[in-house]
């Protein structure tokens, strides 16, 4: 597999955005396929559906990508809240074994998307929700730009998922299918009542504020969900290892500012407002994938009724696969090789 870095101006005029792109590499498609001819179409792709250009860049991006092959679809990865996007990178290496090509950005204050030392978790308080959807539309239209006429596939997970339940209303034509995992389904009154104590935390203390009430309140809440649990973090995973890498990661589980609660906050009150989902194309593929164990998606009865949600409003294909026994990040549990054919054969079947 070919790793290339791409950086690009972020929506919050401040940030260089750190995001990378995934080829199959050509020795390796000519070790699988040693029959096909050079030029020769691989199989079809899913849904043949041409993806729009998600609009311009702010400026000419910093690449290292060349053309390799044509991708069965382009497949844009949207993490979660205190991770980074190298994290999907074992997925990523399975869905290029498959023909795709994978791409995927570390969100503003995350990863090595940061503007200064001391920014990571920080997300701004005033706008933040517009500038993660902003940003994965700008990855989105180097892609297509890259790839022209390639069926275009998002993957939203945790964050990600709100981040994508919020981009689809608004730049979901055109799109191929969309797979939204670990999702979660707050009350808009809870979310209003979260973000009202994150403004006033912002206004006392500042939005970079790291505050200890607001973690026990957002993500610190989960681990209290999880019986007799060997770490804080026992809820993203059944994996010890995994559970273990994520905690020696320093670019994972920063704690988040009163900024980034805020912009947390919104997009979880407008995700699930009926007027959002009402939006979204209606002959859109939609699979919702989750663990039944994930406090995140209330073990399950949080992701049925963001398919609901879906459904009511119209959307042909919403299909929902919950995965027994498992927590918060399906691609990073035990058998996660399962989770990864199921979103491969879903894939095929468009």
């Amino acid at each position: 597999m070919k790793e290339s870095t791409i950086r690009f101006p972020s929506h919050d005029a401040r940030t260089q955005i750190h995001a990378l792109l995934w080829e199959m590499d050509l020795r390796e498609e000519s070790e699988r396929e040693p029959g096909r001819k050079s030029g020769q179409e691989p199989e079809q792709a899913p849904g043949h559906n041409n993806a729009l250009s998600g609009g311009q860049t702010h400026s000419q991006p910093e690449t290292q990508i060349t053309d390799l092959h044509h991708p069965k679809a382009v497949v844009q990865i949207i993490h979660g809240a205190a991770e980074h996007i190298e994290r999907y990178r074992d997925f990523a290496e399975f869905l290029t074994g498959q023909g795709y090509v994978v791409c995927g950005a570390d969100h503003v204050g995350h990863g090595k998307s940061i503007a200064a030392p001391g920014q990571l978790g920080h997300m701004p308080l005033k706008g933040g929700r517009d500038v993660l959807v902003e940003d994965v539309r700008t990855l989105r239209s180097l892609m297509t730009e890259k790839f022209p006429g390639s069926p275009y596939i998002m993957f939203g997970h945790s964050m990600g998922s709100f981040i994508l339940r919020e981009y689809l209303p608004e730049y979901g034509e055109g799109l191929t299918a969309a797979i939204i995992s670990g999702t979660g389904q707050q009350s808009p009154a809870l979310s209003a009542v979260g973000g009202f104590v994150a403004q006033v935390i912002a206004r006392v203390a500042g939005a970079e504020k790291r505050s200890k009430l607001l973690h026990g309140l957002g993500l610190g809440a989960y681990s209290k969900r999880i019986p007799d649990a060997r770490t804080d973090l026992d809820w993203l995973s059944t994996d010890p290892a995994t559970v273990d890498a994520y905690i020696a990661d320093a670019r994972c589980g920063m704690p988040f500012s009163a900024g980034a609660y805020v912009t947390l906050t919104e997009l979880t009150g407008r995700m699930v407002k009926p007027a959002s989902s009402a939006r979204i194309p209606k002959n859109l593929p939609v699979l919702f994938i989750a663990g039944e164990e994930d406090p995140v998606g209330e073990s399950g009865a949080c992701v049925r009724k963001a398919v609901e949600q879906f459904r009511a409003a119209g959307i042909k294909r919403v299909d929902l696969k919950l995965y027994a026994g498992k927590r918060h990040e399906v691609l990073n549990e035990r058998e996660k090789e399962t989770v990864y054919r199921d979103i491969a054969d879903w894939l095929a079947g468009l």
